[in-house]
């Protein structure tokens, strides 16, 4: 499986998540995930300030509020992030249904019916040769 690279932090090479890795958009318009943004801040009396890693265009916002609270969620990266799960899911569930169905295949007889027919003759022999 491919990485969809708009999906992940060009600095960290991670993947964005709704949890972790939130994608943050600094006032450049280039995204980063919200730790590596807090790695890359700098604090200087009220102001916070991160030099965008792309452009070096400098983001600033109040020291009083957390980076991550101060700068916007990519909103298109963060709806495709529920689907990249979901399919991920998806392909998931479908991988064990699967591997379910090799391993109860693997487990029973070549055939049912010639199974249940020879206990059905050995049944019968037995009725046929005591009368």
């Amino acid at each position: 499986m491919f990485i969809n690279e708009e999906l992940e932090c060009c600095v960290c090479c991670y993947e964005y998540s709704r949890s972790d890795r939130v994608p943050r958009v600094l006032h450049c318009g280039h995204t980063f995930c919200a730790p590596c943004l807090e790695k890359l801040c700098k604090q200087e009396g009220f102001i916070r300030s991160v030099s965008c890693p792309m452009c070096r265009w400098v983001t600033c916002t109040r020291a009083s509020l957390t980076l991550s609270g101060s700068l916007w969620v990519n909103t298109e990266i963060w709806d495709q992030i529920v689907e990249e799960e979901q399919a991920r899911n998806r392909q998931i569930r479908e991988d064990i249904n699967d591997t379910k169905s090799k391993l109860i295949q693997s487990t029973l007889p070549v055939s049912r019916h010639s199974g249940l027919t020879s206990v059905l003759q050995k049944v019968f022999s037995c009725v046929l040769h005591e009368q």
